[in-house]
Order: structure tokens, then sequence, then C-alpha cells
């Protein structure tokens, strides 16, 4: 498999297409868990991210914000579904990197686009694909 590039993450560049996202065939049941369980991340990882913009307990929302972000990585990495893991491991290093300022739109973009895979997953998966 081919690893795809989630470095525009840093600078707003291009990323890969979220409808490229696969999960390994033998996921069987876990992927309606992993979709359940991340979708309910992204929305605590928004409301942190919001927090986060508003000034209100910066160190502690960003605290919030790795935790989450870990917690989706290993979760990506159990059940095989890599290109969100890469995602998640260059999101860490940016949100590290970048300013301040810069984090929220960021993270929000890599909420959206986290979201966008985790739709095509659930998607194939009602289809039996």
């Amino acid at each position: 498999m081919k690893t795809k590039d989630f470095s525009g993450i840093r600078n707003n560049g291009p990323l890969p297409s979220p409808q490229e996202v696969a999960a390994p065939g033998d996921i069987g049941d876990l992927l309606n868990d992993y979709i359940e369980s991340t979708g309910s991340m992204l929305e605590e990882l928004e409301q942190a991210t919001l927090a986060y913009e508003g000034g209100d307990d910066r160190e502690e929302n960003a605290a919030a914000i790795q935790r989450i972000l870990h917690k989706i990585k290993g979760e990506s990495g159990m059940v095989g579904i890599e290109d969100i893991g890469q995602l998640c491991h260059e999101t860490e290093f940016a949100f590290e990197e970048l300013g301040e300022d810069l984090r929220p739109d960021m993270l929000l973009r890599f909420k959206d686009w986290t979201c966008a895979a985790i739709n095509h997953l659930a998607a194939r998966a009602s289809c039996g694909r």
C-alpha cells in the first residue's frame, strides 16, 4: 500500500481525498464501533478547538486536543485504518510546530477531513462493501 502525503495539513496544502480511505476487509463489526467512537472524538475535538481558539484555558484545551488526536491515531492503528492514523500523526506534529493563532484552522480542517473519511467508510459499510 502506497503511503499518502498528509504534510499539507501543516500549511493548508493539498490532502489526499478522504474517499480514498479504506478499511481492512477483515475488520468486521469493529468498523461500526470505530466509526461511532471516532465520530464522538471528533465532536470533542471541535469543542476543545473552539474553546482553545476563544482563549479559554488554553493549556487545558491544548492537552485535551493532543489526547484526542493521540487516541484517534491509536484506534485507527488498532483497526488498520492507516490513512487516518497518518493524518493524526502529521496533525500532532503540526500542532506542536504551528503558532497558537494557526492551530484552530488546522485542527478544524483535520476534523472536517476525518469526518468526510468516516462518512465514506460508514457509507461503504452500510452497503456491505
